[in-house]
């Protein structure tokens, strides 16, 4: 095993292609319920270049879960906060910029293989992929769920490849 790797932990390129292996899965899911039950709008979005915004969701969420740790994952994490605070601050946006600075702080206080490594983490953190366009639209919307799918099967595939998930 390399370097600070645990049994059945992988480092980052091992989540990374864990991400992409159950991204091709949920895409394949897609694909049959959409020829057994027609093409809801919602699907829409898991053809053409929107694809790809999907997989990415999927990579950052399958590195997510290290977030607590010193590791690559949590470096570029950071960096996005960072770029987003400050995006915020120079916006004049202050109380989300400290929203968001709390919320970034939140990953790093606990152990790891805490509670970053559970499944209600998986569903709590991935959860306002969903409920945040009902929020902003003040109506009931599925325009989320693709992007709720994506990173839930990012942070699944984290949980399975380190045997946290079970």
């Amino acid at each position: 095993m390399g370097k600070g790797e645990e049994e059945g932990m992988s480092d980052y390129r091992g989540h990374l292609w864990g991400g992409v292996v159950f991204f091709v899965g949920l895409v394949g899911a897609v694909v049959a319920l959409s020829k057994k039950v027609g093409s809801p709008e919602w699907l829409n979005i898991f053809w053409g270049w929107k694809v790809l915004v999907l997989l990415g969701i999927a990579l950052l969420m399958a590195l997510w879960p290290d977030v607590d740790t010193d590791s690559k994952g949590q470096r570029l994490f950071y960096r996005i906060f960072l770029a987003a605070d400050i995006l915020l601050i120079v916006g004049k946006l202050h109380q989300l910029a400290a929203i968001l600075g709390l919320l970034a702080m939140i990953p790093i206080v606990g152990r790891h293989r805490g509670w970053t490594h559970t499944i209600w983490a998986a569903v709590l953190v991935t959860l306002p992929f969903l409920v945040l366009p009902m929020y902003f639209t003040g109506r009931p919307t599925w325009v989320g769920l693709p992007y709720f799918l994506a990173a839930l099967v990012g942070y699944g595939s984290h949980l399975v490849l380190d045997r946290t998930f079970w």
